[in-house]
């Protein structure tokens, strides 16, 4: 009697641990809006310490947090800063490790190297903020840069007189509007979280970050 019992229990378990297998695990529902992991596309740039910074350089294998804003903004990119500052100080130094905190402008014709070197000493955001080393149209800088806001997704325009314009011609007195949030890569460098600048909800961004880390 005692064998046959055994084979059953053996038989259980094993029918348990097929159902417990990686193809029944739920998928991740992130708390913030899920992307369609969208590769990034290697890019150079130069930071507010006049360095150039090259994405699969300085944040291979992280998880990185970027952030789209500019110095002119005196509403919701401080309170970004803010919060992204508030998020790096809950991480552990194992955290950190495995993560890279990122500001790019979305406004190179006023923030140049010495601006965003204020902007970042002036919040006290001691990560890396990027913008472009020539702000002439057509030039490598700004192709670059405007790379890296369509392949982030960043919808961008300037304004003047209450006239849209293309982020390429812009007049000399102006404002920027632009549709995007803070954006969760994952260590492979695909797009995966965004979480829309009015809409952060701080321990759930963490939450998000921290199950990032776990891939």
């Amino acid at each position: 009697m005692k064998a046959p019992a055994l084979a059953f229990c053996m038989t259980l378990l094993l029918s348990l641990a097929g159902c417990l297998g990686p193809e029944m695990t739920p998928a991740w529902e992130p708390h913030g809006d899920e992307l369609d992991r969208v590769k990034v596309k290697d890019f150079t740039l130069t930071s507010s310490e006049n360095e150039s910074w090259t994405y699969s350089e300085e944040a291979s294998n992280t998880t990185l947090v970027v952030a789209f804003l500019f110095t002119n903004c005196l509403d919701i990119c401080p309170i970004v800063t803010h919060n992204m500052k508030w998020v790096k100080s809950q991480l552990t130094p194992e955290e950190l490790n495995k993560t890279t905190f990122l500001t790019v402008t979305v406004d190179p014709w006023r923030d140049n190297v010495s601006t965003l070197h204020d902007w970042k000493t002036g919040t006290n955001s001691e990560w890396t903020h990027l913008t472009v080393t020539d702000n002439t149209s057509g030039s490598p800088s700004m192709q670059a840069i405007q790379d890296v806001w369509v392949n982030f997704g960043v919808g961008l325009t300037i304004e003047e007189a209450g006239t849209d314009s293309s982020a390429r011609h812009h007049p000399d007195d102006y404002t920027v509007n632009h549709s995007t949030g803070t954006i969760l890569v994952d260590r492979f460098g695909h797009l995966r979280v965004w979480w829309g600048d009015n809409d952060w909800i701080l321990d759930l961004f963490l939450d998000d970050l921290r199950h990032l880390h776990t891939l």
